[in-house]
């Protein structure tokens, strides 16, 4: 039974993909159908292809008879699966013109051609409800309406012999009641009975059947009670005589039983049923999930693991390994290269680790710090191009020694972030308070009990918090640091240069002014002059007593 789900399953799956036929019929082992989507025949054949099936092939008369009945009521052109590529002339004496169908060959018992034109180029054809083929251009899609797609039918079914009229549903899209030879994977209805059957592998086979196909042909619902199939109805609603119609019930005592899935009547009681992989609960009316897992002989292969879902479970890899076939093989992660330095594959995981003078992050284990466990460590980060720009950790900065370098501790505590006390540690530093104070905000210590003293000669530390250590100070930046310095002091000397030398020509001027306005300056005279400038001054002075 199991292989016969199998085939219906796959038959399902092609059934409920893409838009229906507009017709079909079945002959000689093969089903054809009718698709009015207009399209150039590379692509209708790629559309019959995606069906499972290829363009139509008409190498009978049966099969051809079957085409005016497939097309009645369409009048445009059909594509059917026969081409020729071009590489020579078509040849009129041969029955197929040098054509071959879709499928590569030129098997015929027919022909039915609309003309004898010889073609020397690459041509196809399609045929109306008239039957004649016409020979075309395959890009062209001028009055063509569709295409014919043909599906093989080798394990069919014979129409079944009720008197009564039977609905054929078949897998390929389209219903009939007059088939002939019926798909495997069709469904069959008694309309007067409404009992239905199911093609399977050549046989008829009454519903319910596995609840995996068409629900089992049930109305309703279909569920597993041992090894078996069975209908059921929701509230209110019984099983039909056919086992698989619902019809309503009186005085049903499902109806107010508030089963969580499905009921089954029994006399005037009734009993709850779940699906399968579901079971009753403690109430007998709620279905909850069965966790398969629970059972360890499920998924026995290495580095397999049960995963349990709604219903069912599954057989997943662990982490770190993938499926090949029916193995779980180890996933080499470093192939994609997650770590900074370098990456350890190791069974089912991985990590990385770093090169000396660096560990592994602790915000990102993929990543590589620079580390010093001590209070001097040479430097090992430095630019290829200017070996004297180089990064410390955090907590150190760049020294240069006899042309050395290094990345040296800094002493946190010279730089007064701790309010009381403060213990330098590599890389780092811890404040402290006294006795009768907390430590507020890793730095600042606030009095606990007011009426206490804090004691100022000795202490005892109490709470010590690692605390951020400023960043580093490239010899870049030192250099930029001198250098700005240097040019503010340069400034200030030129200010102050030209300053002086600004107040020294004003006072020059003054000076000289007043003395000439007296003595005329020191300056080279004659005694005439002399005498006569004094004798001058001395009349001026003169006056001015006698005035006085």
């Amino acid at each position: 039974m199991k292989n016969f789900i199998g085939v219906v399953m796959a038959v399902v799956l092609l059934r409920v993909q893409g838009k229906k036929p507009n017709n079909g019929y079945c002959v000689q082992n093969s089903c054809f159908t009718v698709h009015t989507d207009v399209l150039d025949f590379k692509a209708a054949q790629l559309s019959c292809k995606n069906k499972q099936g290829s363009l139509m092939s008409v190498r009978t008369r049966d099969i051809n008879d079957a085409i005016s009945d497939l097309l009645t009521g369409f009048s445009g052109q059909f594509w059917i699966g026969l081409t020729h590529k071009g590489d020579r002339c078509t040849d009129s004496s041969l029955t197929l013109k040098g054509y071959t169908w879709i499928t590569g060959d030129n098997t015929t018992h027919f022909k039915n051609w609309k003309s004898n034109d010889i073609a020397c180029s690459p041509r196809c054809v399609s045929l109306s409800k008239h039957e004649k083929w016409t020979e075309r251009l395959c890009n062209d899609t001028t009055d063509i309406e569709g295409y014919l797609c043909e599906y093989q039918n080798t394990k069919k079914c014979e129409r079944l012999t009720p008197t009564s009229v039977v609905l054929y549903e078949t897998p390929f899209g389209f219903s009939r009641k007059d088939l002939n030879e019926v798909p495997q994977g069709s469904n069959a209805t008694r309309l007067d009975l409404k009992t239905k059957y199911i093609c399977l592998e050549g046989e008829w086979r009454k519903a319910p059947w596995n609840c995996e196909v068409y629900k089992g042909g049930c109305e309703h619902n279909c569920d597993k009670r041992n090894d078996t199939y069975i209908c059921t109805c929701p509230p209110g609603y019984k099983l039909e005589t056919n086992a698989v119609s619902c019809e309503k019930a009186q005085d049903d005592p499902c109806e107010k039983a508030g089963c969580s899935h499905s009921c089954s009547p029994r006399g005037n009681n009734y009993e709850c049923l779940c699906p399968s992989g579901y079971a009753l609960d403690k109430d007998k009316k709620t279905c909850k999930d069965i966790d398969e897992c629970d059972d360890k002989r499920l998924c026995p292969g290495k580095n397999f693991q049960c995963v349990n879902t709604d219903g069912s479970f599954e057989c997943h890899c662990m982490n770190g390994f993938k499926k090949e076939q029916d193995t779980c093989v180890d996933i080499d992660e470093c192939e994609s290269g997650p770590c900074d330095h370098d990456c350890v594959n190791v069974v089912g995981s991985y990590h990385c680790e770093c090169l000396n003078g660096y560990k592994v992050s602790p915000e990102d284990r993929h990543k590589c710090a620079l580390y010093c466990p001590q209070w001097e460590c040479p430097a090992v980060d430095c630019d290829p191009n200017n070996p004297h720009q180089c990064d410390c950790p955090r907590g150190f900065i760049l020294d240069e020694r006899e042309g050395l370098l290094f990345c040296t501790d800094i002493n946190e505590c010279d730089m007064l972030y701790c309010d009381q006390h403060c213990n330098n540690t590599i890389g780092g530093y811890n404040c402290s308070c006294y006795e009768g104070f907390n430590l507020i905000g890793n730095t600042k210590c606030e009095k606990t009990d007011i009426s206490e003293e804090p004691h100022t000669t000795t202490f005892d530390i109490f709470t010590s918090t690692p605390t951020e250590v400023p960043p580093s100070i490239s010899a870049g930046g030192l250099l930029g640091i001198s250098v700005c310095t240097v040019v503010v002091i340069l400034l200030m000397a030129c200010l102050t240069y030209y300053l002086m030398k600004c107040c020294g020509k004003m006072g020059s001027v003054t000076l000289d002014k007043g003395f000439t306005e007296d003595v005329h300056g020191l300056q080279q005279v004659t005694t005439e002059k002399y005498t006569k400038k004094l004798s001058n001054r001395n009349i001026y002075i003169n006056h001015n007593i006698q005035n006085d």
